[in-house]
């Protein structure tokens, strides 16, 4: 009776060890996942950022589903579409955005749909006569996997009378599997648009995307 007993509680202890075993190997996978990630695509540790409350908590797969779409996307060219409000600064002054919009689908690693995203850019101008004055830029976002924060823009003008914009721009994460640590991910957008021909391109990219 003694024997059996003992060989039930070393069962008892070997299966117990056993599972924890399992459970460290598996934290260390994950571990070792997210570390593959965050070098992947320049993700940065932080911590601390206004509105830290209201970052979403999402998964590393969800975040790097994310990524993933951005990166896919990011050599492809979109239009700018441009709104003109007359007489928004009074008799003469026109104030016109130059709006930059890029739509995305995130989905996991097993191909299965995530969510819809997009990402907003907005320059504003005030168009005096023949004058064009930069007047700030407006991001905007919809999604609830992330909250994304850029400020002001660098404008230059080319010889032919064209802009050029571009700026950096960072994706905020809160992942639920990794202690619930705060991450960002630098994004740039570049682009250009001629005023006098009222068109211009642009596009997202991650700034520091080792893929």
């Amino acid at each position: 009776m003694k024997a059996f007993k003992l060989l039930f509680v070393s069962v008892v202890v070997f299966t117990f060890a056993a599972c924890s075993n399992a459970e460290d190997d598996r934290f260390e996978d994950s571990s070792s996942n997210f570390e593959l990630i965050k070098s992947l695509y320049g993700i940065e540790s932080v911590t601390n950022v206004a509105d830290a409350g209201n970052v979403p908590s999402v998964t590393a797969e969800e975040m790097e589903s994310v990524l993933e779409a951005l990166h896919r996307n990011g050599n492809i060219t979109h239009e700018c579409k441009s709104e003109n409000t007359e007489g928004y600064f009074g008799e003469g002054g026109d104030r016109q955005s130059v709006k930059m919009i890029a739509e995305y689908q995130a989905c996991t690693r097993a191909g299965a749909y995530l969510e819809e995203f997009a990402l907003c850019v907005s320059l504003n101008f005030n168009v005096d006569k023949e004058a064009v004055y930069y007047i700030g830029t407006t991001y905007s976002f919809s999604t609830d996997l992330f909250i994304w924060k850029g400020y002001g823009a660098s404008l230059s003008t080319t010889a032919g009378g064209g802009n050029v914009f571009t700026a950096t721009t960072h994706l905020y994460f809160r992942v639920s599997d990794q202690e619930d640590c705060l991450v960002k991910v630098p994004v740039d957008f570049k682009g250009n648009y001629d005023f006098n021909a009222g068109c211009g391109t642009y596009n997202f990219t991650l700034s520091h995307c080792q893929k």
